[in-house]
């Protein structure tokens, strides 16, 4: 067979043309932002960090190290709409006391 004849190929009809689904987008969507479900209790606390995913990821490392928060309680790296960035987020239980309600 000669592969270099391609004029005996030119009716060829088996092969279909490209038609993407229409249901799949060409391009990606951008992540949605994340719905955290209210908190109604005063002792929880959420801490966001955000940026590029090196920085991210060593602030968490750090916060581990220092013995706030361990790795493990973060969440996962969640891309934000913008470019090259990243975010994790944690969520603490910090029991209040009688005297925190003082503050002005």
């Amino acid at each position: 067979m000669n592969y270099r004849n391609y004029k005996e190929y030119e009716d060829y009809d088996a092969i279909e043309p490209f038609n993407p689904d229409p249901l799949v987008p060409l391009e990606p969507e951008p992540p949605r932002p994340i719905a955290l479900p209210p908190v109604h209790d005063p002792e929880v606390l959420r801490i966001l960090a955000v940026g590029s995913r090196p920085v991210v990821n060593r602030f968490v490392r750090l916060l581990h190290r220092s013995n706030i928060a361990h790795s493990s309680e973060w969440t996962q790296l969640i891309p934000t709409p913008n470019p090259g960035e990243f975010m994790r987020m944690l969520t603490k239980r910090i029991p209040l006391q009688a005297d925190d309600f003082d503050l002005p």
